[in-house]
């Protein structure tokens, strides 16, 4: 299966494994609807994402895990413990990060649409904050001295689907909402010196989860982030140290997309840079999905298996309020059945959660192993933007976290 990686996802007999567990016994042990982490793939994924950023020279780097993507304490201690900080979006993010362990130093801030009351807790920490608009860093009364970051938009978005683009002044009829552009840096610029601030870091996001051809426009976006910083060198001399390549380096979904070459990556960005006179300058990257997403599944028991108008509908103890990625984004997500990975008895199915929304949809006349009711299926790449993202809506539950790769499961 193209989906298998070694100490990760696989198939014993006719089941699937998670690292050393089978998800039938896990998801009969702790209930579903459950979302299973495997320590290990995470660890795979931040290590590989290292020995890239080695290779490509960059004189220093870091790690800061966009934990919007996943919160979960042991996948937080987990980043804590391989050496990586933390990118937050809000002060809620911030306040976790710490009781981690994780000191403000290891705290990089983007966020948006940020209330005074955002802006004061801040002011009291002492976490590098990249400003996504004019307003909140006019409204930001930190010391004198302190250093800031910009977060720049580019003008270049790029998302595996419009919703998941970040950049650009519009993804197809979304308008994008973040970063600061054109004449808005110049102001940007003034507010910093007028308060007193320090320009250290400068930052852009061209949206979420970009894989294949996609992965070419993003070097657009970088020499225009360049550009800013040739102006801000100008302006403030040697200020800026920092270039936050932001996040969003995405994960396959299925068997025709490759893997992100986070290797040939970065090697470009460093030469990019170099172009333009900043190979020395320090590099921060914010992965989320590319660390964790395909480390999770989530898995969910069948509870009806019925033909209405000619097409057959398994329903699953699961919905879009437990995990709601392909009615958001219309993502695909791979499909496993855990009890019968293998078998050669094939249906085409259409999977439906529990909720009652028309668009409660995980997969439309999906070819998949013949599934009766009480079997269990595991929705793959469900370790972003999952769980931190459930509701009760209906009044069902949200599910529940289990974490593997230890010496036992976590609940």
């Amino acid at each position: 299966m193209w989906w298998e990686k070694p100490g990760h996802l696989r198939t014993v007999g006719n089941r699937l494994f998670i690292g050393e567990h089978d998800v039938v016994e896990l998801a009969e042990k702790h209930g579903t609807p459950v979302y299973i982490y495997n320590l290990g793939r995470i660890r795979d994924n931040y290590l590989r994402m290292t020995d890239a950023l080695k290779k490509a020279g960059f004189r220093e780097w870091r790690i800061h895990y966009a934990m919007k993507a996943n919160n979960n304490r042991e996948v937080l201690g987990l980043i804590r413990e391989l050496g990586g900080g933390i990118d937050a979006t809000s002060p809620g993010e911030v306040k976790l990060a710490r009781e981690i362990g994780f000191e403000d130093d290891d705290i990089i801030f983007t966020g948006t649409s940020l209330s005074n009351g955002d802006l004061e807790f801040l002011a009291k920490t002492k976490v590098l904050i990249n400003f996504d608009s004019i307003s909140s860093l006019r409204r930001f009364n930190g010391e004198e001295g302190r250093k800031v970051g910009l977060r720049i938009n580019t003008g270049v978005g790029i998302g595996r689907v419009e919703k998941t683009t970040t950049g650009g002044l519009e993804a197809g009829s979304i308008p994008v909402k973040f970063g600061i552009s054109g004449k808005a840096i110049d102001r940007a610029f003034d507010l910093i010196e007028e308060k007193g601030f320090e320009l250290h870091c400068l930052h852009h996001h061209v949206g979420s989860d970009w894989v294949g051809e996609k992965i070419g426009r993003y070097f657009q976006a970088l020499d225009n982030l360049l550009k800013v910083a040739e102006k801000a060198e100008a302006r403030f001399g040697g200020s800026v140290e920092v270039i936050d390549l932001g996040g969003g380096y995405g994960v396959p979904h299925s068997a025709e997309e490759e893997e992100f070459p986070v290797y040939e990556f970065f090697q470009r960005v460093k030469e990019h840079m170099e172009e333009y006179g900043f190979g020395d300058l320090k590099v921060i990257v914010e992965p989320g999905t590319y660390l964790v997403s395909d480390a999770g599944i989530l898995v969910a028991q069948v509870n009806t298996v019925e033909e209405k108008n000619g097409r057959i509908f398994v329903g699953v103890d699961a919905g879009l309020n437990v995990f709601n990625s392909p009615a958001l984004y219309n993502y695909y997500h791979e499909i496993v059945v855990c009890n019968r990975v293998s078998s050669e008895e094939k249906m085409v199915a259409t999977v439906v959660g529990n909720i009652c929304e028309s668009g409660d949809i995980f997969a439309v006349d999906r070819e998949l192993p013949k599934i009766e009711e009480g079997d269990y299926i595991a929705i793959l790449n469900a370790g972003a933007y999952g769980y931190v993202m459930a509701n009760n809506y209906n009044l069902r539950p949200k599910g529940k976290e289990v974490v593997v790769g230890r010496s036992r499961s976590i609940f």
